[in-house]
């Protein structure tokens, strides 16, 4: 058994103020996104996506990779923005 590498993903664009703007409406208006590891451990590749709005959990269907993990968060973050403001 060999030692796994720990993979981080790259981190979001905070310095796109269409993100900034979606993502804090969503939090004062009670939208939530969370990333839960699809395996244990620190080597994990993938993750599923949980958005919580209007009391209702959902969790996505598909597994996101360190590349497009965090576009995908940001991309409903705007979504629920744009839906809902």
């Amino acid at each position: 058994m060999g030692i796994k590498k720990k993979i981080e993903c790259k981190p979001p664009d905070w310095s796109n103020p269409t993100n900034l703007e979606a993502y804090n409406w969503c939090i004062n208006h009670g939208v939530t996104i969370g990333c839960f590891a699809t395996t244990p451990g620190f080597a994990n590749r993938t993750w599923q996506i949980e958005v919580t709005a209007n009391g209702k959990k959902i969790l996505s269907p598909k597994e996101y990779g360190i590349d497009n993990l965090y576009p995908k968060v940001f991309e409903l973050y705007k979504f629920y923005y744009n839906k809902y403001n």
